[in-house]
């Protein structure tokens, strides 16, 4: 039994109902919230006919499926687990992970992680472990990379760039206001703005602490590298400041913007929103370097679940992401936006790549991009001190008092809205994040 109370995607929320029997001990109701950031009409499908299939072999529960957006994903959660609320299942916020899971608000997870295959069939560094235990369950992750409009680099007579200053070139060259085309879109707040500038930090030699927590963002290569992306700005649209994680699509789709940072997703819209620019659009590797020798290092974040440490039912809510994030289920899923949900598990990934659809037809070149580059992936708050000396090594650990200078309105989101907005010069925003920091990191630490 199954009813849509607000069927309209766009709105924000949809709720759906399903059951499990086989987990439930008596005919008593149980109820579990399920939110997610995933929102285009075929995610949502696909959640739709998974949960159908578990309602059938179940049918004891309801799970109200919660739409949300990722900028506001941290509040909504943090807000729920501090309080100590039935925050049911959710998407980890990964500046929250460490915080969350060492304060008690997480349901240890190993159970659920042995019933799909034990830690061995997880790709490294995608499950969420703290002191030893999984809180995080990985459904899938996304390479970002840099899309651009091939017909119009031709028409300028420019290649595609490769390192900063032809980057910072061909934006100059392809900005054409009076038509209402600039050269790169960019965000400008929330997470997503946080998360970008962080690869030009990484591509230039330089991370916001040491793999042991100390700061290295207030070097003076770290003041540069504000310096580098906040120039970027100027051949952005209009109205960037405000821009999060759907706008770098709308730009890029709507023509405002001749390339944009993102990643599959941008791609999987196409044949649906702008069919006229599948031909002459491709996607190429961040060219933000601009020191010799320096990594490849890309954004790239493992969108995990959850489930709050004060669920009223916990084991079936371990039951249903089980069931979710494994086998023929977790494979439907991932494969609505091809591309742009990477997925943890190899048997799962062979699943897909046995499906067939025009798309990954079409686009085989751009999934083989997604996959190549998903070695390179990086998260400031995930992967504390993965780039030391011009060298890239994945830390599988982030700052535990990170949520405050990496969420949305946190401390580098704050700097780079500062210095859009001509409130502070780049130096002296920068000089103040990194008194924050400072400041944040030694209350955490006397608070031990």
């Amino acid at each position: 039994m199954k009813r849509l109370l607000l069927p309209m995607l766009l709105v924000g929320l949809v709720l759906l109902l399903l059951i499990p029997a086989s987990i439930a001990q008596d005919d008593s109701p149980v109820v579990l919230t399920l939110f997610t950031t995933e929102s285009d009409p075929p995610q949502l499908e696909a959640l739709n006919d998974i949960i159908d299939a578990y309602h059938e072999m179940n049918p004891n529960v309801f799970v109200d499926v919660v739409v949300g957006t990722p900028a506001t994903r941290g509040d909504r959660t943090r807000v729920l687990v501090t309080s100590g609320a039935d925050a049911g299942i959710f998407e980890l916020e990964p500046a929250f992970a460490k915080e969350w899971s060492a304060a008690g608000f997480l349901l240890p997870l190993d159970d659920v992680v042995d019933s799909i295959g034990g830690m061995d069939a997880y790709v490294p560094g995608s499950l969420f472990v703290n002191d030893g235990a999984v809180y995080g369950l990985p459904y899938a992750t996304s390479v970002y990379g840099l899309w651009y409009r091939i017909d119009l680099l031709e028409e300028a007579g420019l290649e595609v760039p490769t390192n900063y200053d032809e980057l910072i070139a061909v934006a100059e060259a392809l900005t054409n206001s009076d038509e209402g085309v600039y050269g790169l879109s960019i965000p400008g707040s929330t997470n997503a703005s946080v998360n970008f500038f962080s690869t030009m930090l990484w591509q230039n030699c330089v991370d916001y602490y040491t793999p042991d927590g100390e700061l290295t963002f207030d070097s003076p290569e770290a003041l540069q590298a504000v310096e580098r992306w906040t120039a970027l700005a100027a051949y952005a649209p209009p109205g960037f400041e405000s821009w999060s994680w759907g706008d770098q699509i709308t730009a890029f789709i709507t023509g405002r913007a001749a390339m944009s940072v993102y990643a599959g997703r941008l791609g999987a819209r196409m044949p649906d929103q702008a069919p006229q620019l599948e031909a002459v659009s491709d996607i190429a590797q961040l060219p933000w370097s601009y020191t010799d020798g320096s990594p490849y290092v890309t954004y790239g974040n493992w969108s995990r679940y959850a489930i709050s440490a004060n669920s009223a039912n916990p084991e079936v809510a371990k039951d249903f992401l089980a069931f979710f994030l494994s086998g023929d289920q977790l494979a439907a899923y991932n494969a609505t936006v091809p591309g742009h949900m990477v997925p943890p598990l190899d048997d799962v990934g062979n699943l897909i790549e046995g499906m067939d659809s025009e798309y990954m037809q079409n686009h085989s070149d751009w999934l083989d991009f997604f996959n190549a580059n998903a070695q390179f992936i990086n998260h400031p708050a995930n992967n504390m001190g993965s780039v030391s000396g011009c060298e890239f090594t994945p830390q599988f650990g982030g700052p535990p008092w990170g949520g405050a200078i990496f969420s949305s309105g946190g401390v580098i989101d704050t700097m780079l809205q500062e210095i859009y907005l001509d409130v502070k010069s780049a130096e002296e925003a920068w000089n103040d994040a990194v008194a924050e920091m400072i400041s944040i990191q030694e209350e955490w630490e006397a608070a031990q």
